[in-house]
């Protein structure tokens, strides 16, 4: 395990004895939320590539056709 691994389980276990289970739900829900809500609002939009660059078109492929034998 990393250190901040260990850190945040320390964290975990003895918030819990400190304060209470109801508060420490508390705590991870508002720091969850506002994880989410930062992700959301940076998440970068998607841009559309110039229109000089736009990617080539791909020919389809002619495929030829066996005779049958008579």
């Amino acid at each position: 395990m990393s250190i901040t691994t260990t850190a945040f389980l320390m964290l975990g276990y003895f918030g819990v004895q400190y304060f209470n289970k109801n508060t420490m739900f508390t705590l991870a829900a508002t720091v969850g939320g506002g994880g989410a809500i930062s992700y959301v609002l940076q998440k970068p939009s998607e841009q559309k590539p110039p229109a000089s660059e736009t990617a080539p078109t791909i020919a389809p492929m002619k495929t030829q056709r066996k005779a049958k034998k008579s």
